[in-house]
Protein backbone atom coordinates (compact mmCIF):
# COMPACT_ATOMS: atom_id res chain seq x y z
CA UNK A 1 0.00 0.00 0.00
CA UNK A 2 1.26 3.65 -0.79
CA UNK A 3 1.42 5.33 2.49
CA UNK A 4 1.12 8.64 3.43
CA UNK A 5 4.44 9.36 3.77
CA UNK A 6 5.28 8.90 0.31
CA UNK A 7 2.24 10.87 -0.89
CA UNK A 8 3.45 13.80 1.26
CA UNK A 9 6.94 13.50 0.04
CA UNK A 10 8.83 15.36 -2.86
CA UNK A 11 11.57 14.45 -4.93
CA UNK A 12 14.12 17.15 -6.22
CA UNK A 13 15.59 16.59 -9.12
CA UNK A 14 18.57 18.82 -10.50
CA UNK A 15 21.03 18.08 -13.27
CA UNK A 16 23.28 16.57 -10.29
CA UNK A 17 21.30 13.85 -8.94
CA UNK A 18 18.83 13.00 -12.21
CA UNK A 19 19.56 9.36 -12.19
CA UNK A 20 19.33 8.79 -8.85
CA UNK A 21 16.09 11.35 -8.82
CA UNK A 22 14.56 9.05 -11.34
CA UNK A 23 15.70 5.69 -9.66
CA UNK A 24 13.79 6.85 -6.78
CA UNK A 25 10.76 8.00 -8.56
CA UNK A 26 10.24 5.16 -10.19
CA UNK A 27 11.05 2.98 -7.38
CA UNK A 28 7.32 2.20 -6.23
CA UNK A 29 6.11 2.32 -9.90
CA UNK A 30 4.82 -1.22 -9.39
CA UNK A 31 2.57 0.05 -6.64
CA UNK A 32 1.37 2.79 -8.65
CA UNK A 33 0.43 1.19 -11.26
CA UNK A 34 -1.79 -1.63 -9.77
CA UNK A 35 -3.67 1.19 -7.65
CA UNK A 36 -5.05 2.68 -10.87
CA UNK A 37 -8.22 2.04 -11.26
CA UNK A 38 -8.41 1.68 -15.61
CA UNK A 39 -5.90 0.00 -17.58
CA UNK A 40 -6.06 -0.63 -21.57
CA UNK A 41 -2.97 -2.78 -23.30
CA UNK A 42 -2.91 -0.84 -26.78
CA UNK A 43 -1.01 -2.72 -29.29
CA UNK A 44 1.32 -0.12 -31.34
CA UNK A 45 3.77 -0.70 -33.59
CA UNK A 46 4.61 -4.39 -32.81
CA UNK A 47 4.83 -3.08 -28.76
CA UNK A 48 1.96 -4.12 -26.06
CA UNK A 49 1.56 -0.78 -23.89
CA UNK A 50 -0.22 -2.02 -21.13
CA UNK A 51 -0.87 1.75 -19.90
CA UNK A 52 -2.94 2.59 -16.71
CA UNK A 53 -4.98 5.74 -14.98
CA UNK A 54 -7.47 7.21 -12.70
CA UNK A 55 -8.79 9.05 -16.09
CA UNK A 56 -10.58 7.13 -18.02
CA UNK A 57 -11.06 9.87 -20.49
CA UNK A 58 -7.24 9.96 -20.87
CA UNK A 59 -7.06 6.66 -22.12
CA UNK A 60 -10.23 6.28 -24.32
CA UNK A 61 -8.62 9.32 -25.92
CA UNK A 62 -5.15 7.76 -26.35
CA UNK A 63 -6.73 4.60 -27.45
CA UNK A 64 -8.77 6.73 -30.12
CA UNK A 65 -5.03 8.29 -31.14
CA UNK A 66 -2.75 5.69 -30.79
CA UNK A 67 -2.39 3.37 -34.07
CA UNK A 68 -3.68 0.08 -32.63
CA UNK A 69 -3.35 -2.75 -34.84
CA UNK A 70 -3.82 -6.61 -34.09
CA UNK A 71 -0.63 -7.85 -35.31
CA UNK A 72 0.94 -9.78 -32.03
CA UNK A 73 3.72 -7.86 -30.19
CA UNK A 74 6.86 -8.52 -29.60
CA UNK A 75 7.55 -6.57 -26.67
CA UNK A 76 6.37 -5.15 -23.70
CA UNK A 77 5.51 -1.72 -21.27
CA UNK A 78 3.56 -0.49 -18.83
CA UNK A 79 3.05 3.27 -18.33
CA UNK A 80 1.38 4.98 -15.63
CA UNK A 81 -0.45 8.36 -16.11
CA UNK A 82 -1.16 9.65 -13.15
CA UNK A 83 -1.59 13.70 -11.44
CA UNK A 84 -1.05 15.38 -8.24
CA UNK A 85 -4.67 14.91 -6.78
CA UNK A 86 -4.14 11.09 -7.77
CA UNK A 87 -1.70 11.12 -4.45
CA UNK A 88 0.06 8.26 -5.69
CA UNK A 89 3.93 8.80 -5.68
CA UNK A 90 5.84 11.48 -4.35
CA UNK A 91 6.09 14.94 -6.13
CA UNK A 92 8.45 15.63 -8.65
CA UNK A 93 10.13 19.15 -8.25
CA UNK A 94 13.24 20.91 -10.74
CA UNK A 95 14.09 24.35 -9.79
CA UNK A 96 13.02 26.55 -11.21
CA UNK A 97 14.59 28.08 -14.37
CA UNK A 98 17.12 25.58 -13.96
CA UNK A 99 16.14 23.02 -16.50
CA UNK A 100 18.59 22.40 -19.34
CA UNK A 101 17.05 19.57 -21.85
CA UNK A 102 20.02 19.24 -24.26
CA UNK A 103 22.54 19.09 -20.83
CA UNK A 104 19.96 16.50 -19.00
CA UNK A 105 19.73 14.38 -22.59
CA UNK A 106 23.70 13.93 -22.63
CA UNK A 107 23.75 12.71 -19.22
CA UNK A 108 20.94 10.58 -19.43
CA UNK A 109 22.13 8.87 -23.12
CA UNK A 110 24.55 6.71 -21.03
CA UNK A 111 21.69 5.15 -18.88
CA UNK A 112 18.50 3.40 -19.36
CA UNK A 113 16.71 6.33 -18.22
CA UNK A 114 14.79 8.95 -20.34
CA UNK A 115 12.80 12.14 -19.25
CA UNK A 116 10.96 15.18 -20.43
CA UNK A 117 10.02 18.46 -18.57
CA UNK A 118 7.44 20.63 -19.87
CA UNK A 119 8.14 23.40 -17.19
CA UNK A 120 5.15 25.71 -18.30
CA UNK A 121 2.67 23.35 -17.27
CA UNK A 122 5.09 21.05 -14.69
CA UNK A 123 4.04 18.02 -17.02
CA UNK A 124 6.66 15.11 -16.64
CA UNK A 125 7.60 11.75 -18.40
CA UNK A 126 10.00 9.72 -17.02
CA UNK A 127 10.87 5.89 -18.39
CA UNK A 128 13.07 3.09 -17.24
CA UNK A 129 13.96 1.57 -20.97
CA UNK A 130 15.54 -1.78 -18.92
CA UNK A 131 12.79 -2.34 -16.91
CA UNK A 132 10.56 -0.73 -19.66
CA UNK A 133 8.19 1.25 -17.21
CA UNK A 134 7.37 5.13 -17.17
CA UNK A 135 5.10 7.50 -15.03
CA UNK A 136 3.72 10.67 -16.76
CA UNK A 137 3.00 12.97 -14.15
CA UNK A 138 0.78 15.90 -14.23
CA UNK A 139 0.34 18.62 -11.98
CA UNK A 140 -3.71 18.21 -12.25
CA UNK A 141 -5.85 15.87 -14.22
CA UNK A 142 -5.70 18.54 -17.48
CA UNK A 143 -2.31 19.34 -17.00
CA UNK A 144 -1.25 18.36 -20.31
CA UNK A 145 0.01 20.01 -23.23
CA UNK A 146 -2.61 20.84 -25.90
CA UNK A 147 -0.66 18.56 -28.77
CA UNK A 148 -0.76 15.36 -26.09
CA UNK A 149 -4.62 14.79 -27.31
CA UNK A 150 -2.71 14.24 -31.16
CA UNK A 151 -0.15 12.04 -30.14
CA UNK A 152 -0.33 11.38 -26.70
CA UNK A 153 2.53 9.14 -24.72
CA UNK A 154 4.26 10.27 -27.89
CA UNK A 155 8.13 10.59 -26.18
CA UNK A 156 7.36 6.99 -24.42
CA UNK A 157 6.28 5.38 -27.71
CA UNK A 158 10.23 6.72 -28.79
CA UNK A 159 11.87 5.55 -25.64
CA UNK A 160 10.11 2.29 -25.81
CA UNK A 161 10.33 1.37 -29.77
CA UNK A 162 13.84 3.25 -30.72
CA UNK A 163 16.46 0.92 -31.96
CA UNK A 164 19.43 1.90 -33.80
CA UNK A 165 17.81 1.88 -36.92
CA UNK A 166 14.36 2.96 -35.70
CA UNK A 167 12.83 5.83 -34.71
CA UNK A 168 9.71 7.92 -34.69
CA UNK A 169 9.87 10.32 -37.57
CA UNK A 170 7.92 13.95 -38.11
CA UNK A 171 6.46 12.68 -41.63
CA UNK A 172 3.40 11.49 -43.71
CA UNK A 173 2.90 8.61 -45.85
CA UNK A 174 1.20 7.73 -49.06
CA UNK A 175 1.00 4.00 -50.77
CA UNK A 176 -0.33 1.39 -53.39
CA UNK A 177 -0.52 -2.32 -53.09
CA UNK A 178 2.00 -1.36 -49.88
CA UNK A 179 4.91 0.24 -51.71
CA UNK A 180 5.26 3.96 -50.92
CA UNK A 181 6.97 7.09 -49.72
CA UNK A 182 7.73 9.19 -46.88
CA UNK A 183 6.89 12.92 -47.49
CA UNK A 184 8.55 15.36 -45.20
CA UNK A 185 8.33 19.35 -45.02
CA UNK A 186 8.28 22.20 -42.57
CA UNK A 187 4.79 23.30 -41.88
CA UNK A 188 2.49 25.24 -45.20
CA UNK A 189 4.88 22.81 -47.00
CA UNK A 190 1.37 20.96 -48.43
CA UNK A 191 2.53 17.62 -46.61
CA UNK A 192 -0.88 17.22 -44.95
CA UNK A 193 -2.91 17.97 -47.78
CA UNK A 194 -1.17 16.01 -50.34
CA UNK A 195 -1.60 13.24 -47.39
CA UNK A 196 -5.15 13.74 -46.94
CA UNK A 197 -5.55 13.93 -50.81
CA UNK A 198 -4.53 10.57 -51.40
CA UNK A 199 -6.50 8.90 -48.65
CA UNK A 200 -9.83 10.12 -49.86
CA UNK A 201 -8.83 8.87 -52.95
CA UNK A 202 -7.95 5.41 -51.87
CA UNK A 203 -4.22 5.35 -51.31
CA UNK A 204 -2.70 3.67 -48.18
CA UNK A 205 -1.39 5.69 -45.26
CA UNK A 206 -0.11 4.32 -42.10
CA UNK A 207 0.15 8.04 -40.22
CA UNK A 208 0.27 11.53 -41.57
CA UNK A 209 2.34 13.25 -38.67
CA UNK A 210 4.49 10.89 -36.92
CA UNK A 211 5.55 7.29 -38.56
CA UNK A 212 8.01 4.45 -37.07
CA UNK A 213 10.71 4.47 -39.25
CA UNK A 214 13.02 1.21 -39.93
CA UNK A 215 15.67 2.16 -41.35
CA UNK A 216 17.42 -1.03 -42.09
CA UNK A 217 14.02 -3.02 -43.10
CA UNK A 218 13.17 0.49 -45.40
CA UNK A 219 9.67 0.30 -43.72
CA UNK A 220 6.87 2.81 -41.84
CA UNK A 221 4.88 1.68 -39.06
CA UNK A 222 1.68 2.95 -38.24
CA UNK A 223 1.85 5.01 -34.35
CA UNK A 224 -0.99 7.58 -34.56
CA UNK A 225 -4.11 7.55 -36.10
CA UNK A 226 -4.31 11.32 -35.89
CA UNK A 227 -5.54 13.57 -39.17
CA UNK A 228 -5.60 17.28 -39.13
CA UNK A 229 -6.47 20.03 -41.50
CA UNK A 230 -7.83 23.70 -41.27
CA UNK A 231 -11.24 24.36 -42.79
CA UNK A 232 -10.12 25.95 -45.93
CA UNK A 233 -8.43 22.20 -46.45
CA UNK A 234 -11.18 20.10 -45.43
CA UNK A 235 -13.39 22.79 -48.38
CA UNK A 236 -10.61 22.21 -50.87
CA UNK A 237 -10.73 18.72 -50.62
CA UNK A 238 -14.62 18.22 -50.86
CA UNK A 239 -14.59 16.79 -47.43
CA UNK A 240 -15.97 19.62 -45.33
CA UNK A 241 -19.32 17.92 -45.01
CA UNK A 242 -17.69 14.47 -43.87
CA UNK A 243 -19.55 12.57 -41.29
CA UNK A 244 -16.15 11.48 -39.06
CA UNK A 245 -14.65 15.28 -39.29
CA UNK A 246 -16.10 17.41 -36.27
CA UNK A 247 -16.70 20.81 -36.98
CA UNK A 248 -15.01 22.14 -33.85
CA UNK A 249 -11.29 23.13 -34.28
CA UNK A 250 -8.87 22.39 -32.13
CA UNK A 251 -5.76 24.35 -30.68
CA UNK A 252 -4.50 24.98 -33.76
CA UNK A 253 -7.45 25.84 -35.65
CA UNK A 254 -7.78 21.95 -37.25
CA UNK A 255 -9.83 19.90 -37.33
CA UNK A 256 -9.04 16.36 -35.42
CA UNK A 257 -10.21 13.27 -37.33
CA UNK A 258 -8.97 9.05 -37.92
CA UNK A 259 -7.48 7.47 -40.34
CA UNK A 260 -9.77 4.45 -39.52
CA UNK A 261 -13.05 6.76 -39.71
CA UNK A 262 -11.78 7.89 -43.51
CA UNK A 263 -10.34 4.81 -44.88
CA UNK A 264 -11.69 2.26 -47.23
CA UNK A 265 -10.87 -1.26 -46.64
CA UNK A 266 -8.03 -2.74 -44.37
CA UNK A 267 -5.46 -0.28 -42.86
CA UNK A 268 -1.83 -1.62 -43.56
CA UNK A 269 0.23 -2.55 -40.67
CA UNK A 270 3.15 -1.74 -42.57
CA UNK A 271 4.62 0.39 -46.26
CA UNK A 272 7.51 -0.76 -47.84
CA UNK A 273 9.71 2.73 -48.25
CA UNK A 274 10.51 3.24 -51.63
CA UNK A 275 11.25 7.13 -51.88
CA UNK A 276 10.95 10.54 -49.69
CA UNK A 277 9.02 13.34 -51.71
CA UNK A 278 9.48 16.93 -50.37
CA UNK A 279 6.14 18.67 -51.42
CA UNK A 280 6.20 22.56 -52.13
CA UNK A 281 2.95 24.68 -53.09
CA UNK A 282 3.90 26.34 -55.87
CA UNK A 283 0.00 27.38 -56.85
CA UNK A 284 0.92 26.62 -60.60
CA UNK A 285 -1.10 24.27 -62.96
CA UNK A 286 0.24 21.08 -62.88
CA UNK A 287 2.40 18.82 -60.15
CA UNK A 288 5.67 17.66 -60.73
CA UNK A 289 8.00 15.33 -59.20
CA UNK A 290 11.81 16.70 -59.75
CA UNK A 291 14.87 14.30 -58.27
CA UNK A 292 16.69 15.97 -55.03
CA UNK A 293 20.03 15.23 -53.48
CA UNK A 294 19.95 12.98 -49.70
CA UNK A 295 20.83 16.53 -48.31
CA UNK A 296 17.72 18.46 -48.65
CA UNK A 297 15.60 15.06 -47.84
CA UNK A 298 17.38 14.78 -44.39
CA UNK A 299 16.72 18.65 -43.90
CA UNK A 300 12.94 18.01 -44.23
CA UNK A 301 13.02 15.09 -42.09
CA UNK A 302 15.18 16.08 -38.99
CA UNK A 303 14.55 19.21 -37.31
CA UNK A 304 10.84 19.59 -37.13
CA UNK A 305 11.23 16.21 -35.02
CA UNK A 306 14.24 17.08 -33.13
CA UNK A 307 12.03 20.04 -31.60
CA UNK A 308 8.75 17.57 -30.48
CA UNK A 309 10.36 14.14 -30.09
CA UNK A 310 12.51 14.41 -26.43
CA UNK A 311 15.50 12.81 -24.98
CA UNK A 312 16.56 10.42 -28.03
CA UNK A 313 17.53 13.02 -30.54
CA UNK A 314 20.73 11.56 -31.74
CA UNK A 315 18.72 8.65 -32.54
CA UNK A 316 16.55 10.79 -34.67
CA UNK A 317 19.07 12.33 -36.30
CA UNK A 318 20.79 8.95 -37.04
CA UNK A 319 17.95 7.43 -38.52
CA UNK A 320 16.58 10.03 -40.78
CA UNK A 321 20.29 10.13 -41.96
CA UNK A 322 20.33 6.75 -42.63
CA UNK A 323 16.60 6.78 -44.35
CA UNK A 324 17.87 10.03 -46.39
CA UNK A 325 20.96 8.32 -47.81
CA UNK A 326 19.54 5.06 -48.38
CA UNK A 327 16.27 6.41 -50.20
CA UNK A 328 15.75 8.66 -53.82
CA UNK A 329 14.48 11.68 -53.07
CA UNK A 330 11.96 14.13 -55.31
CA UNK A 331 10.71 17.28 -55.20
CA UNK A 332 7.30 17.40 -55.60
CA UNK A 333 5.61 20.79 -56.84
CA UNK A 334 2.09 20.75 -56.07
CA UNK A 335 -0.60 22.13 -58.26
CA UNK A 336 -4.00 23.44 -56.91
CA UNK A 337 -6.86 20.50 -57.60
CA UNK A 338 -6.44 17.86 -55.35
CA UNK A 339 -7.71 15.08 -58.23
CA UNK A 340 -4.21 16.10 -59.74
CA UNK A 341 -2.25 15.58 -57.65
CA UNK A 342 -3.47 12.24 -56.66
CA UNK A 343 -3.29 11.14 -60.17
CA UNK A 344 0.27 12.13 -60.20
CA UNK A 345 0.77 10.56 -57.32
CA UNK A 346 -0.86 7.74 -58.10
CA UNK A 347 1.06 7.14 -61.29
CA UNK A 348 4.50 7.82 -59.68
CA UNK A 349 3.54 4.78 -56.78
CA UNK A 350 2.61 2.61 -59.65
CA UNK A 351 6.48 3.42 -61.20
CA UNK A 352 8.12 2.32 -57.52
CA UNK A 353 7.13 -1.19 -57.68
Amino acid sequence: MIGTALQANQISFCEHTVVTSIQEFLAGFDDVFAAVAHKRTLTVAGAAMHVGSNDLCYLEQAQRALATRDTGHKSQCRIAVINADDRLCAMPYWPPHRFREREIEAILSKTPYRLHYFDDLDFWQVFDVDRAIGIQWMASREGYPAWDAGSPLRNFVQWHLGAVDRSLLHGGTLALDGAGVLLAGAGGAGKSSTVLAGIFAGLQSVGDDYVLVDAGKRAACPVFDTLKQDEAGLRRLGQWDHAAIPKAANWQGKHQFYLPDVTDGALASQIDLKAILLPHLTHGDQTSVTPVDAKSAFIALAPSGVTQIHCDRPRLFSVAGKIARLLPAYRLDLGTEPDEITAVLRQFLRTLH
